[in-house]
Parts: structure tokens; C-alpha cells; sequence
């Protein structure tokens, strides 16, 4: 099982990010994220906001043994023969730490802000495939060429290769039941989403299982992450006291919150992972936003992580 840590880089000095992105990898975490924005999300939109790849090679190339990634990189905000570089660029520099997530973009008022076409989800969907290739054809080829609908290599080269052999991790975001899961299932190493409800989660595992059969691969061979917001203490009394202003803050009660974020005692958070790993989750990210609350972090990876290993029998 894997461990790992997102921080959003909104509303936040570079210090505090590089002083928790170090301390995760101090703690033992194997992965560290940020998100791919150009303006805050979810508040205060006139807010500050890093640019991603940028601050993540960043604070990588800072820290020594921990992967780096974006959940995850909108295919809309650059050209995927551009990301094949940069990627290459910072697994290098990183020492082969980079772990590439990928997706088709959302925030259309983003996309429109700075000038980028924003298609219908569909053609998203098309650019995100064509862009999967085209960064997998690079990394491997010494010379490609290839002819989208959407995008075009003409004798492209990417030089140096990435570190990681055969080319980074590349996870793929999203929940689409129809084209993302299949997308997932034809070229992805792996497959991230936001947690969900046990049964909703294991009905997008039967649907991802029948694409890959499709694409003659084993299921099994998808690895699988979630990564969610959370609540977790050691205070139950000041965890309850939080939990109910997020569930407020969410619009739901506190049943509704546990679906969607990790809410209890390092006990209780560790009970409810378990059932994923039972369902071939091998990867948790826990999401954080400034004012970061370092009591957490070093829970999730102190106290939390070592009750799912024994309770899965996986030390």
C-alpha cells in the first residue's frame, strides 16, 4: 500500500507548502500532489494561486525520496507533447520520482479566463485519449509521429528520456463510467477518483473490470487510488466539533460528509479504508488545505496507516 499527501496551493506562501511537502517526507510518505489551477477553487477565486508544474519541480527537486504528481493535469491547459518534456524534464531532475496524473479539464470559467478553447465533454474525453498517446509515444520513441483529430507529432522527439522505466506512472482522473473508465483500461497505469460510497465504488470497479477484458488486460493489473479531504483526531470531542461545520460548510449532516471524506478517530479512519484495500485500493491521498493542521498529517501516516496494514495483513 501506498500513503500520500495533496496540498491545494491556493492561498498559501511557498514556505508553509515546501515545510509540509519536507515533513511528509520526513514522516514516510511515498507520494505528495498538488492540483493544476491557475486561480483558487472552491474560494476565493481573486485569491493567489501557483501554477503547478512549475512549484512541483519545485518542491521536488527539495525533498529526497518521496513521488511528486498533479491530481491531476487538465489536457486542456497544455499541449501533451509539451507535458511529454516537462515531464521528462522533472523525473530527471527528481531522480524518477514523478508520477503523472491526467484528465480532461473541468473548470471551464478557468479555461475561458485565460483564452484556452474549453470543448464539450466529449471531445475532452477525445483530447485526453490522443494526449495520453502522444506523451506514452514519446517517452518510449526515439522519433514519433502521429495523426489525431486534435493533435499532431511530426518526427517529434523528447530527449532525455524520463528516469523511470518503461516510462512514469501515468494515472488517469475521473469517474466516467463509459469513456474515462475505458480510457483507464486501454492506457493507464492507474486510476484515481475522489472516495465514494463502498457499493457506488465497487459498481465502477465491475465497470472498469469489463473494459479492461475488453482491452485484454487483467483487471488487476489497474492500480487503483482515492483520494479524499479529512477529519481525523485523536480528540474525539474536537473531531466531532469539525466534522459538523464541514458537513454544514458541505451542505449535507454528517453521514452524507463520511461518504465523501475521511471523518473519525486514526480508529475509525483506519476501519473505514480498510474496506477499500478489500476492494483493491492501494493507494490513499489525503487532501489538505491551508491552515494545515500537521497533527493530521502525521496521523494519517503514524497512526492510521500501520492499523490498515495489520488489519489487511500487509506490513
Amino acid at each position: 500500500m501506498k500513503w500520500g499527501l495533496q496540498t491545494s496551493p491556493q492561498h498559501v506562501s511557498y514556505g508553509e507548502l515546501l515545510q509540509v511537502w519536507q515533513r511528509a517526507d520526513a514522516l514516510g510518505y511515498d507520494s505528495a500532489w498538488l492540483f493544476d489551477h491557475f486561480m483558487p477553487i472552491f474560494s476565493d477565486p481573486t485569491g493567489p494561486c501557483f501554477e503547478g508544474w512549475t512549484l512541483l519541480t519545485a518542491l521536488g527537486v527539495q525533498t529526497q525520496r518521496i513521488h511528486v504528481g498533479l491530481l491531476v493535469t487538465s489536457m486542456v491547459y497544455r499541449n501533451p507533447g509539451l507535458l511529454a518534456n516537462i515531464g521528462a524534464t522533472l523525473d530527471i531532475v527528481t531522480g524518477g520520482r514523478l508520477e503523472m496524473g491526467l484528465g480532461a479539464g473541468w473548470f471551464e470559467q478557468e479555461a475561458r479566463a485565460y483564452g484556452m478553447e474549453f470543448l464539450p465533454t466529449s471531445e475532452r474525453l477525445k483530447q485526453l485519449d490522443e494526449g495520453v498517446q502522444v506523451i506514452k509515444s514519446l517517452w518510449a520513441n526515439s522519433v514519433s509521429n502521429f495523426q489525431g483529430r486534435y493533435y499532431q507529432l511530426n518526427e517529434a522527439r523528447c530527449e532525455p528520456k524520463p528516469v523511470q522505466l518503461p516510462h512514469p506512472p501515468i494515472w488517469i482522473g475521473g469517474q466516467g463510467e463509459k469513456v474515462t473508465l475505458r480510457i483507464v483500461a486501454q492506457q493507464a497505469d492507474g486510476w484515481d477518483m475522489d472516495m465514494f460510497p463502498l457499493d457506488e465504488y465497487r459498481r465502477k470497479l465491475d465497470i472498469l473490470a469489463e473494459h479492461c477484458h475488453k482491452a485484454g488486460r487483467a483487471p488487476e493489473s489497474v492500480r487503483k487510488m482515492i483520494h479524499f479531504p479529512g477529519i481525523i483526531s485523536d480528540d474525539e470531542k474536537s473531531m466531532q466539533i469539525r466534522a459538523e461545520a464541514m458537513a454544514r460548510s458541505w451542505n449535507t449532516d454528517l453521514d452524507g460528509l463520511r461518504q465523501r471524506a475521511l471523518i473519525g478517530t486514526p480508529e475509525q479512519a483506519a476501519e473505514h479504508l480498510s474496506k477499500f484495500v478489500e476492494l483493491g485500493v492501494e493507494h490513499f491521498v489525503l487532501s489538505v488545505a491551508p491552515p494545515y493542521d500537521m497533527r493530521m498529517v502525521e496521523l494519517f501516516i503514524e497512526d492510521v496507516a500501520p492499523r490498515v496494514a495489520r488489519a489487511s495483513n500487509m506490513f
